[in-house]
């Protein structure tokens, strides 16, 4: 089944009234700069802003890495989100409301998405079960309901009126009808949507083993990319443009708890790199904030290595020893808010670790560092440079020594990670001929075959102008092709005179007759198109029309 289409004349409406500038600045800086407003882009690493947002024609364009298209087309990327998905949130984002009769179809997995909502609701009815514990912790009904905190009976699997089949995919019963989560506290999770897609379960009593289960990985459910928290956070991080990355389900909502709801946990794993790609997507300042021990120690260090290969310089909190930030929220509130409104860059806390490191492993921890800190030779080599300068003095280590670290750190290079994802250019004359035709400048119902193209893109757009009758729909394109935007967006914001668009149109027929050149054997007819070939290259042809006339 699918979802149902949203039409295409709401899409319009909806874009007509949301104000792109608004928009984008609940995720980016923008500077005005003149008629356009400006910004370092979000989609690739740079230090001098190539993101231009018009509000005139309502568009935004990174003439860095080609990424363009309307505000629609901004969320889908920024967020990670289906186009259908874009347009709900940017209803949110600009107050308009999201009619009902474009709700999706069920589907199975809509149906699935319905289930777990159905589950999470049984299980929060049951939480005065829990409230007892809850009270120990400090958790008031305001949060429970946040979150959607509950208990899950030990009878649930009789009282949910699911299908097996449907309870199975969702992982609350066994392959043989055992109940997974029976006699537990419930901690619903959320995708980054808002939609329930598993769920965590911590023991009540002492002979529960283990404390934490979490439901395993299902079709709606991949832990490698959901942050616990994030989906209640989002708001904040925007705003504050920081994010704090915690252990567990419960430093999350204790932190929430004292009002600092900027924070969100890996799901029961380490962070990953999807985790780090999305939290550098929201906030400029990251900060670690893991459990004040070992195996907290090492998560901070993992966390920052992942960090660092994507440009990023985390901050860290270092909790007191044995300590976690919820433990900190129910011993002294002070502390917690003094800790959080301190963090250390990395740097920092790198050079301090290594100088407290026992004289037997220093060397083995400075190795850590330096291999960890390494990846800012490509990001930043400045702030390398610096760090290097500052931890040699600090701990008495020979700068020479240092940069071997970095040098052989950085043999292992990411394999041409950069050409493989470098698209190829467009030809200019391929994008003055398209513009052209979308000005109306070229007839629409020009013949040609689309293999002259060497975009893909300007192939698609010329079939795309050619069934419209050369009327090109922005937004029609955007959900049948997203791909196509950023050419789109950029050819918004480019104007070619009439000696750009004639020189493209010969270049183009040119390849043209080139092909039929090559694709025929009467001699005559190859003569007659040669000569053609060289009048076009001589821009002896006059206007548009006898330029056209040419090829027929």
């Amino acid at each position: 089944m699918g979802r149902k289409k949203i039409p295409l004349s709401f899409v319009e409406d909806l874009l007509s009234r949301a104000d792109i500038v608004d928009v984008i600045s609940n995720y980016l800086s923008l500077k005005q700069t003149g008629r356009n407003y400006m910004a370092l882009c979000p989609f690739h690493p740079e230090k001098t802003p190539s993101f231009v947002v018009s509000p005139e024609k309502q568009i935004f364009k990174c003439f860095g890495c080609g990424v363009g298209g309307s505000a629609i087309t901004f969320i889908q990327k920024y967020e990670n989100l289906s186009f259908y998905e874009s347009v709900k949130r940017l209803c949110e984002l600009s107050g308009n409301e999201f009619p009902s009769e474009f709700s999706e179809e069920t589907n199975e997995t809509e149906k699935l998405y319905e289930s777990a909502k159905e589950v999470a609701n049984f299980f929060h009815q049951q939480i005065e079960k829990v409230k007892p514990y809850l009270k120990k912790r400090e958790i008031k009904d305001d949060l429970s309901r946040r979150f959607m905190l509950g208990y899950a009976p030990k009878d649930y699997y009789g009282k949910l009126k699911l299908p097996d089949k449907t309870l199975k995919k969702l992982n609350l019963i066994t392959e043989k009808g055992k109940t997974f989560f029976s006699e537990r506290l419930i901690i619903p999770i959320f995708n980054h949507s808002g939609k329930i897609v598993a769920f965590g379960a911590r023991a009540l009593k002492e002979h529960q083993k283990p404390k934490y289960i979490n439901s395993p990985e299902s079709e709606i459910f991949n832990k490698s990319s959901i942050l616990y928290g994030f989906y209640q956070a989002r708001e904040n991080i925007l705003k504050k443009k920081e994010v704090i990355v915690v252990e567990g389900y419960f430093d999350v909502i204790s932190l929430f708890k004292v009002g600092i709801e900027r924070t969100v946990a890996p799901m029961g794993t380490s962070l990953t790199e999807k985790h780090a790609k999305t939290l550098k997507r929201y906030a400029k300042k990251i900060v670690l904030f893991f459990d004040g021990d070992e195996a907290g120690e090492k998560a901070t260090l993992r966390a920052s290595e992942l960090l660092t290969k994507i440009g990023v310089e985390p901050f860290i909190i270092k909790p007191p020893e044995g300590e976690d930030p919820d433990s900190i929220s129910k011993a002294d509130e002070e502390l917690l808010k003094t800790l959080i409104s301190q963090p250390a860059p990395l740097s920092k806390y790198l050079i301090k670790k290594a100088k407290d490191e026992p004289l037997e492993t220093r060397s083995e921890f400075i190795k850590t560092a330096v291999s960890i800190y390494s990846a800012f030779e490509k990001h930043d080599p400045f702030k390398l440079k610096k760090f290097l300068s500052e931890l040699s003095v600090e701990t008495e280590s020979d700068i020479k020594w240092l940069k071997s670290i970095v040098k052989s750190t950085l043999k292992q290079p990411f394999k041409t990670e950069k050409k493989q994802n470098q698209k190829p250019l467009i030809p200019e004359y391929e994008k003055v001929f398209i513009k052209g035709i979308m000005e109306g400048i070229i007839p629409h119902d020009i013949e040609l075959s689309p293999n002259i193209f060497y975009s893909n893109e300007c192939k698609k757009l010329y079939l795309y102008l050619k069934l419209t009758k050369g009327h090109l729909n922005s937004v029609e394109m955007e959900q049948n092709d997203p791909e196509l935007s950023g050419i789109v967006a950029e050819l918004a914001f480019t104007n070619f005179n009439d000696n750009e668009i004639k020189s493209a149109l010969c270049r183009i027929l040119r390849k043209e007759i080139e092909r039929k050149i090559r694709s025929t054997k009467e001699f005559s007819l190859k003569k007659r198109l040669k000569t053609i070939s060289i009048k076009l290259s001589q821009k002896e042809a006059g206007g548009i029309e006898e330029i056209i006339s040419c090829i027929y």
